[in-house]
């Protein structure tokens, strides 16, 4: 077997004799399937292909609102896209433009988005707490173990 899995390439006939090899690698990375009578294929984890089309989406709405006409800022502008961002105050909608481009630019350049992906989360995160209530000046009680609380429908 010419299987080489910190290249992740094998043949056709590597895949046809020992798929589960072949696919067992592909489950670390994407695997390169070189063939005799044509271009090669890529078999890759389907996760993998639509975090790639989320993060290409992410990116067109990034375009579309630098973009776009009109005298508002960028960070102004990203509310079309990411109507969330209505609850953050200004400055943290500036934050958040520069944060998420210069994130997505990153994660490009090294082909992963996993970290793109989390960013937007905890900004949009920030937003959900806000617009239930939640401002910074809250006082807050950290807890270092977890605890165990009741639930708050049960009508204790």
């Amino acid at each position: 077997m010419s299987i080489v899995t910190h290249s992740r390439s094998a043949t056709s006939s590597d895949l046809s004799r020992n798929p589960a090899q072949v696919f067992r690698a592909a489950e670390e990375g994407p695997v390169t399937i070189t063939r005799r009578d044509g271009e090669p294929l890529t078999l890759v984890r389907s996760s993998t292909i639509e975090q790639e089309h989320d993060a290409l989406r992410l990116a067109a709405n990034l375009v579309a609102a630098s973009l776009a006409p009109g005298e508002e800022s960028f960070a102004e502008r990203l509310l079309a896209p990411f109507p969330w961002l209505g609850f953050l105050p200004h400055e943290h909608r500036e934050r958040f433009a520069t944060e998420i481009v210069e994130v997505a630019r990153a994660c490009a350049a090294v082909s992963s988005f996993e970290r793109l992906f989390v960013v937007l989360a905890e900004w949009r995160a920030t937003a959900e707490a806000i617009a239930a209530g939640y401002t910074p000046d809250d006082q807050l009680d950290w807890l270092d173990d977890s605890e165990t609380v009741a639930d708050p429908r049960a009508g204790e």
